[in-house]
């Protein structure tokens, strides 16, 4: 059978204030907003996207204030473009194998994935679906965009795609920083 191609990309949040007063508590660093270069950068990201035509049907986004700033200066994607946002507490600061467990049980009718996240587990993610750990020796710079297509093969009228994400399933489209 042919080929379904589905999308996933991975953006890091754009640059964000240090914490208020030193704070390294987990509340304080939930609230850093974007600094003035990074809303520039995320309006910079959304032009991009727009002018690729790239417009997500989902988006899992970490629920800290840089990476829900982040998002929303990628807006607007389209006039009727309306993805689902989901703001997932799970997502912020997680590992790369607890970020694959959540795409991974993304419905397949989701054809492009955009996750807003974090170092270091987007990297890791990033560098584990390339197949390739020397292909991606960067790490996400903030605001960093990775597109990735993920390959599915109908079987039976069925298409599995996000359940057997992989190193195999994946290639690395197009690599963004700054």
């Amino acid at each position: 059978m042919k080929p379904v191609a589905h999308r996933l990309l991975l953006l890091r949040h754009a640059e964000a204030q240090p914490p208020a007063g030193g704070d390294l508590s987990a509340t304080a660093d939930l609230a850093r907003p974007l600094t003035d270069e990074g809303h520039r950068l995320a309006r910079h990201r959304g032009e991009t996207m727009r002018r690729t035509g790239i417009v997500p049907d989902l988006v899992l986004c970490s629920p800290a204030l840089r990476t829900r700033q982040t998002y929303a200066g990628l807006l607007p994607f389209g006039q009727n473009a309306r993805p689902e946002i989901r703001i997932e507490p799970t997502l912020y600061l997680a590992a790369p194998d607890e970020l694959l467990a959540r795409l991974r049980v993304t419905p397949d009718s989701v054809h492009t994935v955009l996750l807003v996240g974090h170092n270091p587990g987007l990297p890791a993610l990033a560098r584990y679906l390339n197949g390739v750990e020397t292909a991606l020796e960067s790490d996400f710079g903030l605001g960093t965009l990775a597109s990735f297509r993920v390959e599915v093969e109908e079987q039976e009228s069925i298409a599995l795609a996000w359940k057997g994400l992989g190193p195999k399933t994946s290639w690395l489209e197009s690599f963004s920083q700054n």
